[in-house]
Order: structure tokens, then C-alpha cells, then sequence
């Protein structure tokens, strides 16, 4: 019975011990699924922001044309109200992060889209302007390279 009295409180101590282990398991657990959870939504917060910002593409895009219309109709015909209308929609589209691709500079795969091209051509002349969306074409723009 003595030899039983001494390994109780040994028992103790190694039931204590397995306890704390136990303990400081959940403890760093609980500590990993947080920060899991916290990547999660920081994550899941970028991919909606992503989606808000590009919502409105689609209709966008049929206001774009909408415009190449009334851009045709001003240059045919010399009419002031035209031109104003023409401006509203540029402004509205600026306001909405929306911008023309400048066509004026060398072939860009990523930005143009080649319609024809003449021998050795160095110029590009614009078929069909291209629209820039947060950074991200969402119209490339159609040119002719010419010489």
C-alpha cells in the first residue's frame, strides 16, 4: 500500500501534464482555424470587391456601342447637340473607371486588335476604339497597321 501511496502522486502529475498538452492542442487549434478564418474572409472580401468593380461591364459594353453610333452620326453630321450628347456619354464612362486605349502608339497585342495590315506597316489607324475598364481591357481596340 506504501509503494501504491507514492506512485499516486506521479499519477497525478503525468494526468496533469497530459491535461496542459491537451489544453495548449486546442489552444493552437482554435489558434490556426482562426487565422484561417481571418485569411478566408480577407480573401473572400478581395474576390467580391473584384466582382462589384466589374458588375456593370455588360451594360457598359452596350453603352460603348451606343456611343460608336453616335460617333459615327456626329462626324456625318455637324450637329452641335450631337457633339454635347457624344461628351455626356465620354464623362459618364470616365465616371465609371472606363477609358479609351490610345491607339496612337505601336502594335499591342494585349490592347489591339489587328484588322489588316500593309507591308512594313509602322501606323496605326484606329478601325475601332477600345476601352479600358479598371485597367482591364474589356474592348480591345480594332486597328490597321499601316505604313
Amino acid at each position: 500500500m506504501d509503494e501504491e501511496n507514492k506512485k499516486q502522486p506521479e499519477v497525478e502529475s503525468k494526468k496533469t501534464e497530459i491535461h496542459e498538452c491537451r489544453e495548449d492542442e486546442y489552444l493552437n487549434n482554435w489558434k490556426r482555424e482562426r487565422a484561417d478564418f481571418l485569411n478566408y474572409k480577407k480573401d473572400e472580401f478581395k474576390r467580391l470587391s473584384e466582382f462589384a468593380k466589374f458588375a456593370n461591364e455588360g451594360i457598359l459594353l452596350e453603352m460603348i456601342e451606343l456611343l460608336d453610333d453616335l460617333e459615327t452620326a456626329s462626324r456625318e453630321i455637324e450637329d452641335h447637340g450631337l457633339k454635347q450628347i457624344v461628351k455626356k456619354f465620354e464623362d459618364f464612362l470616365k465616371k465609371h473607371d472606363v477609358e479609351k486605349i490610345d491607339s496612337k502608339d505601336k502594335f499591342d497585342p494585349l490592347l489591339h486588335e489587328a484588322t489588316s495590315t500593309e507591308e512594313d506597316g509602322s501606323r496605326l489607324e484606329e478601325v475601332r476604339a477600345g476601352y479600358l475598364m479598371h485597367g482591364k481591357v474589356i474592348r480591345p481596340a480594332r486597328v490597321k497597321i499601316v505604313k
